[in-house]
């Protein structure tokens, strides 16, 4: 028994030393890094409107005086409540229709109903026919109205959108201005 304990005590002392042994001086404490770059604390804006959608439609083979666009989104909702912006592109120039495109010599207006879009060109008050590729693409900008109409009821949704966006800054002629304030692809 005796030869037991002196192990017993022999192994717990090795252990000790050894314990001990492993521990060394501790290092030097290193050099400081960089300091990261602090950010600007800027102040949050107002909430935006994420329901803005985009159509393309392909005018390059159209001809004659007046176009059908087949539209879909264009639902009796749509129309009622929500704000409509079109453009359409000639010479990779966007112009805001209804509206005058290339140099004054174009007039672009067009009859929005439920599902079709009617295009057409004017000038001087007479319809003019332009040729295949005159135009090659119509825009369609649908945005979802955000506010429920308290106040004014006299202003169409179109015309509240229109106001909110000139309100912002936004020239509402200009299609990259209204394309960047939402935040969407040209």
């Amino acid at each position: 028994m005796k030869k037991l304990k002196f192990l017993t005590y022999s192994m717990i002392a090795l252990m000790l030393i050894f314990s001990v042994a492993c521990e060394g001086e501790e290092g030097a404490i290193g050099p400081a890094g960089i300091d990261g770059i602090n950010g600007i604390d800027g102040t949050d804006g107002q909430d935006g409107n994420a329901n803005v959608n985009t159509y393309t439609y392909d005018l390059s083979t159209m001809t004659g005086s007046i176009w059908q666009i087949n539209a879909p989104q264009l639902t009796q909702d749509v129309l009622d409540n929500d704000g409509i912006l079109c453009y359409v592109r000639r010479s990779n120039i966007y112009y805001p229709v209804p509206g005058t495109a290339f140099n004054d010599e174009i007039k672009v207006n067009l009859v929005l109903n439920a599902s079709w879009l009617y295009f057409y060109n004017r000038m001087s008050g007479a319809n003019i026919t332009p040729t295949v590729g005159t135009y090659d693409l119509f825009k369609l900008v649908i945005i979802e109205s955000s506010s429920t109409s308290s106040g004014r009821t006299s202003y169409s949704p179109t015309q509240r959108i229109q106001n909110e966006l000139e309100n912002a800054g936004v020239d509402i002629n200009n299609y990259e201005d209204v394309m960047d304030y939402y935040g969407l692809e040209y």
